[in-house]
């Protein structure tokens, strides 16, 4: 199913694309995630991870970044339009996380953009 693939052009490239979301986007944090948000002109939304090497091992980094790219890619149609630059900073305790409870720590954060309550 080509709706639930993560493309290449759903990534943010490069550190200006990085620096831009995080100068100029909304901030929102969560427990486990800081999340910034920039609206970005495209009809798509792209995902950027920023995971500290100074608080994980390279399987911890590995699997917080494995889990947020797999909630992304099975959610990107739930965030509302129009299309978002987003960067997901991981924060202490986020290695420890199940799949199950990114999502849903995730989910809040798009839920209150759209104007709904979690």
């Amino acid at each position: 199913m080509a709706e639930y693939c993560f493309r290449p052009n759903e990534r943010l490239q490069d550190s200006n694309q990085y620096q831009q979301v995080k100068r100029a986007g909304k901030r929102v944090r969560t427990p486990h995630f800081g999340v910034n948000l920039l609206t970005n002109g495209l009809p798509h939304h792209r995902l950027g991870l920023i995971v500290q090497k100074r608080f994980w091992n390279a399987v911890n980094r590995n699997r917080i970044k494995r889990r947020v790219r797999e909630w992304f890619r099975l959610h990107k149609e739930t965030i509302p339009l129009p299309g978002k630059d987003i960067v997901i900073i991981a924060r202490q305790g986020a290695e420890r996380l199940s799949s199950t409870a990114v999502t849903r720590e995730l989910i809040r954060v798009f839920a209150k953009q759209d104007g709904r309550s979690s």
